[in-house]
């Protein structure tokens, strides 16, 4: 299906129950919230493995392998995402101790984490993005890459090209594929004639490659027309899954997600290679 209205996905929804928040009646003043109840949207695929996103806090997400593992990390995944946004400057963000939650949908079959796994369609996702919408997820797109240049920016050639091991990515693999990726979030919604501009760039200028390709990106993104952002798109090229929807909500939110999977990646790796020279 191609354009039109966007029906809601067939699929498993769940609700959880949880604790409300203790509310108190202060004379002439309607009930306040003492902490904030987040919304969690859950894929999880055919070995257990569980991915749960916070739908206010578009970006934010936690994985293991099993599903109530998941759950036991939202809180402080919410936490940190909050002092994430935080220490980059957003107003109005407050970081609680207590967080409360509730899982209002659950898809079965994908968990994106997983190399080689479909992303799921979640409601929320069919909702076509405000042009405020969309600024705002371009400006946590800046965070993200600010957070991750920090990372690999001042790492020397031997750090960039060191793998762990012959099935883990080398960090300069992983940001390659994280700037072939900006171009391929978008060639999931539409072939923009801007992907047709994009330069092949030798390994020793990845970070040649991720700046262009980010702003190839970003100009795009700033302009998506009412249709591009009110459609579902099925793609035909650079998929493994002929029947996989995409929609304007969807790509910004696997945007936004997946350079923070690959933040945690390089973590990784940059651990281990600490631990191989000590």
């Amino acid at each position: 299906m191609r354009g039109g209205a966007c029906p809601l996905p067939a699929g498993d929804h769940t609700v959880r129950q949880t604790h409300r928040p203790e509310q108190n009646r202060r004379k002439g003043r309607p009930y306040k919230r003492k902490m904030d109840k987040y919304k969690v949207y859950l894929e999880i695929d055919r070995k257990g493995c569980c991915m749960a996103h916070v739908r206010e806090l578009l970006g934010c997400f936690v994985w293991d392998k099993t599903q109530k593992k998941a759950l036991e990390k939202v809180p402080e995944g919410v936490r940190s995402y909050l002092s994430f946004l935080k220490k980059n400057g957003e107003k109005n963000v407050k970081v609680t101790k207590k967080i409360e939650f509730e899982v209002v949908e659950n898809r079965k079959g994908t968990c994106p984490v997983i190399s080689g796994s479909k992303a799921a369609l979640f409601s929320y996702d069919l909702l076509p993005p405000s042009q405020a919408f969309i600024n705002q997820c371009i400006l946590r797109m800046g965070y993200n890459r600010k957070e991750l240049v920090k990372r690999v920016g001042k790492l020397s050639k031997e750090i960039l090209d060191w793998r762990p091991d012959k099935k883990t990515r080398s960090i300069r693999e992983t940001l390659n594929h994280i700037a072939n990726c900006d171009i391929w979030y978008l060639s999931r919604l539409n072939n923009f004639k801007e992907l047709c501009s994009v330069h092949e760039y030798p390994n020793a200028k990845i970070f040649e490659k991720l700046k262009e390709n980010r702003e190839i990106a970003v100009r795009v993104l700033r302009k998506l027309s009412p249709e591009d952002r009110n459609k579902i798109n099925i793609p035909r090229k650079w998929t493994n899954y002929k029947d996989e929807k995409w929609t304007a909500g969807k790509m910004l939110r696997r945007f936004l997600e997946h350079e923070r999977e690959h933040i945690g990646t390089i973590d990784k790796t940059l651990s281990r290679y600490k631990s191989s020279i000590t």
